[in-house]
């Protein structure tokens, strides 16, 4: 059941990333749930589903955009890993542990505009009007996602 779960809410994630992110999107900053999806299911569920998710979330990625073969299951399944190592360092059911998923989803947002942007110039252009923003958005929507959480924890 659990898989099924999993199954449709990657599905779901990845729609919403790739079909409706220029609907959802506010000036340069859109919304990144496969990125969301990839961290709560690390460190709230089981590290085993999320990095088959990553990798079949980057998979599916990969149909639809133009870039090298492997890049975005490699970024995806590398991002379960370094979330795994990190896990037992912080205490996940506290706020403060959304400065991590902040850091995460910049770490993306980067490596995302290396690959497909071509001058360095436009690069820090890029992470200072879009991707700061974007990591604040979605580490507040992470916030309410966290909420929820741990209301239904207990």
């Amino acid at each position: 059941m659990k898989i099924l779960i999993l199954f449709i809410l990657s599905l779901c994630s990845l729609f919403i990333s790739l079909n409706t992110g220029k609907i959802l999107l506010l000036g340069n900053i859109s919304f990144k749930p496969v990125i969301l999806l990839i961290y709560f299911i690390t460190l709230y569920w089981n590290s085993i589903y999320a990095i088959f998710t990553g990798f079949f979330i980057g998979f599916l990625y990969e149909i639809y955009l133009p870039v090298f073969t492997g890049t975005y299951p490699l970024i995806f399944t590398s991002l379960v890993f370094g979330l795994k190592v990190i896990e037992k360092k912080i205490f996940k059911f506290r706020y403060n542990s959304l400065i991590l998923l902040f850091c995460v989803i910049l770490l993306v947002g980067v490596l995302q505009v290396l690959i497909e942007v071509d001058k360095i110039g436009a690069v820090f252009y890029i992470i200072l009007t879009q991707l700061i923003p974007e990591s604040i958005f979605n580490t507040a929507v992470g916030f309410i996602i966290l909420f929820f959480i741990k209301r239904y924890n207990r």
